[in-house]
């Protein structure tokens, strides 16, 4: 028994050790956002501007600085996910990584506008591979009642990094803070050679060995055979160790995912959250309170961090749903305020908003960090198959960093066409848009089976209760056995029996549905 828990506790440091130094990748991901904030000030100020010669920038320049990134994150979505599958999480670390160290030293050796937007795009192809690798390895080498915590670490993560950020900004110059922020890119590049490569990729290359030995360091067993019904386990699980077909890809509950991604995506970039990370000094500026902005930044980022760290600690005790719809409601009721705020400024520039703007974006990165920033990278390791993950994430990412770098680039013309109150207004009506198609269409996935959660995305409605059950369950059933054949696009015979039904498909392979799996459908 002492054995037993010794080699638990010793899995479960391990599991979060390389979640931790994983993430060091996300924190990158933070010191990336959050800079522009800190320096843009700077840059734009003829007597404390970095750059030589005493260069300014614009503020269109400023504009092209903060999307950079974004635009060079669509191009990284092309490559992360396939990168990740051919050669290997713990490759991809690495070179994930790399950008963001280059784009360091390119700040400290080089001090022209040019550089800084050749920085900058290179820490955008940083930021797309943090957010397709990270989740994915976290999710692959964490034990089931491990995995919700250890999965909010990437907004955790990246919350501290844009804090760290915001500090070492107001406390050190220009060149300090770039070798801050280097520093953790050199340390990441160290301690991450000591972390083992994912079980799943290494069972999906049949090097069977190493991935043996790599589960038995992160439950952290001395002997195989202690691992080998997990091993078994995966094993069991075809879309674990099979290549993906584009079969694959048109099944309805991956179709489903995708569906349920793209909107998760959509909410994430109208909640404004980097316009508020990059913008956060300007932003305290124009919203008339009368408290310094670099104070308020700091405090903000503060506040984000406290959040992300409740949300670690209680993201496993609620279900996924519930922190979604009640986070969006919370965060767009926090858009239309911080809105007001900068409403009642432009009718009469003499209002003191006071502490109000500095609550409203408290409750707001808050919200963020329990809920729309860190559950939907959750439930995308619940919901897709291993075999198609990587590509699905990164479609997910390729719209999300397309759509973020519309609306950073837009920022300042919407702004001028619609007042910044406006913008905010947009973002908030979008955020209150999401929690009734988050209660209607998205599956429940805390504590559930992989196979039940597939079921349930079959149904457009999972949690609509009908009177004719019988009917419903028929329903799942055939639709789970016609998304087993082909993808969906081949005719089945099924064959019932009292505890089994038996599916065949035009290739004439079979398979079960237990009839206990049919009890479980709602």
């Amino acid at each position: 028994m002492h054995n037993l828990l010794g080699s638990k506790f010793k899995g479960h440091c391990r599991q979060l050790f390389a979640a931790i130094t994983v993430n060091l990748v996300t924190f990158s991901f933070g010191l990336y956002t959050g800079w522009s904030s800190t320096v843009a000030p700077m840059l734009q100020n003829a007597t404390n501007t970095p750059l030589d010669h005493g260069q300014v920038l614009t503020a269109n320049s400023i504009s092209w600085a903060c999307s950079w990134g974004m635009l060079s994150a669509i191009l990284g979505t092309f490559f992360w996910g396939m990168l990740a599958d051919n050669c290997g999480r713990k490759t991809t670390g690495f070179l994930t990584m790399l950008p963001y160290l280059v784009s360091w030293v390119i700040l400290l050796v080089f001090k022209t506008e040019t550089a800084l937007m050749v920085s900058r795009f290179l820490g955008g192809l940083g930021a797309s591979g943090a957010a397709i690798n990270c989740p994915m390895y976290v999710g692959e080498v964490s034990e089931a009642s491990m995995k919700a915590g250890l999965g909010s670490l990437f907004i955790l993560m990246y919350n501290i990094g844009v804090l760290y950020v915001y500090v070492f900004g107001v406390m050190v110059n220009y060149d300090y803070l770039n070798v801050a922020c280097l520093a953790i890119s050199v340390l990441f590049m160290v301690v991450w050679s000591y972390v083992p490569e994912s079980p799943i990729f290494l069972i999906q290359k049949n090097r069977m060995d190493e991935a043996r030995r790599s589960l038995m360091w992160f439950r952290g067993k001395d002997n195989d055979k202690e691992v080998s019904e997990e091993i078994d386990s995966l094993m069991r699980h075809s879309d674990q160790t099979t290549k993906a077909t584009l079969a694959d890809y048109k099944k309805r509950g991956t179709v489903k995912a995708l569906l349920i991604g793209l909107v998760f995506q959509a909410g994430t970039q109208f909640s404004g959250i980097n316009i508020i990370l990059m913008y956060t000094v300007d932003i305290f500026q124009k919203s008339g309170s009368t408290l310094s902005p670099h104070s308020c930044t700091i405090l903000v980022g503060v506040v984000q961090v406290i959040g992300s760290a409740i949300a670690s600690c209680t993201v496993h005790r609620a279900g996924r749903k519930f922190f979604l719809m009640a986070t969006y409601a919370i965060t767009a009721l926090a858009l239309i305020t911080i809105g007001s705020c900068f409403y009642a400024n432009k009718v009469d520039s003499t209002i003191n908003t006071g502490m109000l703007p500095v609550l409203s974006l408290s409750v707001h990165v808050i919200a963020f960090s329990l809920g729309l920033g860190m559950v939907p990278y959750i439930i995308y390791t619940e919901v897709f198959p291993a075999n198609v993950r990587n590509i699905c994430m990164s479609m997910l990412m390729f719209f999300n960093n397309v759509l973020g770098f519309v609306i950073i680039k837009a920022y300042p013309s919407m702004s001028d066409a619609l007042h910044i109150s406006g913008c905010f207004w947009v973002f908030g009506a979008v955020c209150l848009a999401v929690v009734p198609y988050t209660y209607l269409f998205v599956p429940e996935t805390k504590d559930k089976a992989y196979d039940d959660i597939r079921r349930e995305l079959l149904l457009w409605f999972p949690d609509r209760r009908h009177n004719d059950k019988a009917s419903e369950v028929a329903k799942a059933e055939k639709a789970a056995a016609v998304d087993q054949v082909e993808g969906g696009g081949g005719n089945v015979v099924v064959v019932e029996a009292s505890e089994m039904k038996v599916c065949m498909g035009k290739d004439q392979s079979c398979f079960t549905t237990p009839q206990q799996t049919r009890d479980n459908v709602k």
